[in-house]
């Protein structure tokens, strides 16, 4: 890995301006250390570019055809944030919140021979009092990397013409404004695809590795699954993983939990699904009722199980099943 081209901006939203700092030399192994950590997130999310012509996406792809373009197009990229950022401020304002201060660092790397890599960085600002003359200033630490937000390009050039490959990103909030104002992304797989994918995923898993040796401890891990996928929440896929099968103990010692384990970590990346979501119960309404004769009826309950053709459609199931019992 090679660091092309990184520049560093001050976003000062009170004042409305931005700020370009010179990054000392030492500050260059830092960049390099989050680079690696962004890239390697387990909380990012995948998303996709629905117009190469948006200016953040049009300032990256025209830096990677001509690094002399970096200082000019950096200091359009950092205005861009800001200019969301005040549109952010404004509209969540009234509910007393504020939009975190912070700085903006972004990164042109040379990831392998063919692949370049242009990594976006907001780094929160936190109080802090120096300590020569206690003054309130404002700064970051290195070591809270969690605290940032972050987007990963990665793309090729071929015949002078730069392709994106994938575009990941992360968000320290629940907040919008990073990936659809600023970066103008669309998620490649919403909340709803999350869910359905995920538990899709881990019940086949469970079904091929745990069942055919043990049917009892299928049936309860597949309940417990079923559990947490139908309570909306924000979910990490490894925690989950780890909440489901640490601390659950088979019945038969045939089973190997490590390796279920570690087959159940690999599914993101092998069934093409994020590691944080939030739930959305209503992508798993589709169900399959056994009715006693062996029939199966799909039921899709959100609407269908209030609606009065239902009612009366069950009724009617009773009543049948009352005149067999009495034939």
């Amino acid at each position: 890995m090679t660091i092309l081209y990184t520049s560093f901006h001050i976003l000062d939203l009170d004042n409305d301006t931005v700020q370009r700092k010179e990054m000392p030399e030492e500050f260059q192994g830092f960049v390099k250390e989050y680079i690696e950590y962004a890239n390697s997130n387990e909380k990012n999310k995948m998303y996709t570019i629905h117009d190469e012509q948006t200016q953040v996406v049009s300032c990256i792809r025209q830096m990677a055809l001509n690094q002399e373009k970096c200082e000019v197009l950096t200091d359009s990229i950092a205005d861009k944030l800001l200019m969301s950022e005040k549109l952010a401020q404004a509209k969540i304002y009234r509910m007393g919140s504020n939009v975190k201060k912070g700085s903006l660092i972004q990164a042109l790397v040379q990831n392998s021979s063919d692949e370049l890599l242009f990594v976006v960085a907001k780094v929160e600002h936190s109080k802090w009092y120096d300590g020569s003359d206690l003054s309130k200033k404002y700064g970051f630490s290195g070591d809270k990397k969690s605290l940032w937000k972050s987007a990963v390009f990665s793309m090729y050039e071929i015949n002078s013409h730069i392709v994106f490959k994938d575009v990941k990103a992360y968000s320290d909030t629940m907040a919008k404004y990073w990936t659809v104002s600023f970066l103008e992304l669309d998620e490649a797989r919403d909340d709803a695809k999350n869910t359905y994918s995920a538990f899709k995923a881990v019940d086949n898993e469970l079904k091929s590795a745990v069942e055919p040796v043990s049917k009892k401890d299928y049936v309860k891990l597949s309940s417990e699954l079923q559990n947490v996928m139908n309570t909306p929440q924000q979910l990490n896929y490894n925690q989950c993983i780890d909440n489901l099968i640490d601390s659950y103990s088979f019945s038969e010692e045939e089973i190997e939990k490590d390796v279920i384990k570690d087959c159940l970590l690999a599914l993101p990346e092998r069934k093409n699904f994020d590691t944080e979501f939030k739930v959305v119960p209503e992508s798993l309404n589709k169900r399959f009722v056994r009715m006693p004769w062996n029939i199966q009826i799909r039921l899709y309950r959100l609407w269908w199980m209030e609606s009065a053709s239902f009612k009366l459609f069950v009724m009617m199931m009773i009543r049948m099943m009352r005149l067999l019992k009495i034939n």
